[in-house]
């Protein structure tokens, strides 16, 4: 059974993508200037993103005792640490993660926070502004949208295979 959360954000990922198609494809609508169409796309996906990614963990790692490391992500540490302890889970795993990405996803977390507490730790501003992506929520672009994608499939993807390796070694040893 699926559990009602992975299943709730799976078509939160894919009603986002969908709903930017309708929209660039509406006669109307596609005439809105992309920095509203995308800013709103981006706040809405990194919201998803960010909760979306934390629930993954919580769900299939700290269950698990071969992912402690992955559910290590939720020891106490700032948000550098732990994301450095994630990035660390994937390449112990042998599954190439992308510097970019999971900076990106740092990124992503302190928007996230931006948005959803209605101000921003300068500090995080600062580190959004570093790599690449706009310091206000108001900026965003499609390229910015496909940034933010990428970032989460590799996360997500990740995660998967790890949770597949764990399933894999399991079933091999009887567990």
């Amino acid at each position: 059974m699926i559990d009602e959360f992975i299943d709730a954000y799976s078509d939160d990922q894919i009603y986002l993508e969908l709903i930017e198609k309708l929209v660039n494809d509406h006669p109307v609508e596609s005439n809105v200037p992309d920095s509203i169409k995308y800013s709103s796309f981006c706040r809405l996906w990194i919201v998803m993103m960010v909760g979306s990614i934390e629930m993954i963990i919580k769900k299939w790692a700290n269950p698990e005792p071969m992912m402690f490391d992955i559910a290590s992500y939720f020891e106490n540490g700032s948000n550098e640490e732990r994301l450095e302890r994630l990035y660390k889970a994937f390449e112990i795993r042998g599954l190439n993660p992308d510097r970019e990405c999971f900076d990106d996803y740092l990124a992503c977390k302190y928007i996230r926070n931006a948005y959803v507490h209605g101000e921003w730790n300068e500090n995080q501003r600062n580190y959004v502004a570093e790599k690449g992506l706009p310091s206000t929520t108001m900026s965003f672009t499609p390229e910015h949208y496909e940034r933010v994608k990428k970032s989460y499939y590799h996360l997500m993807n990740g995660l998967g295979m790890a949770n597949s390796m764990n399933s894999l070694i399991k079933s091999k040893s009887g567990g």
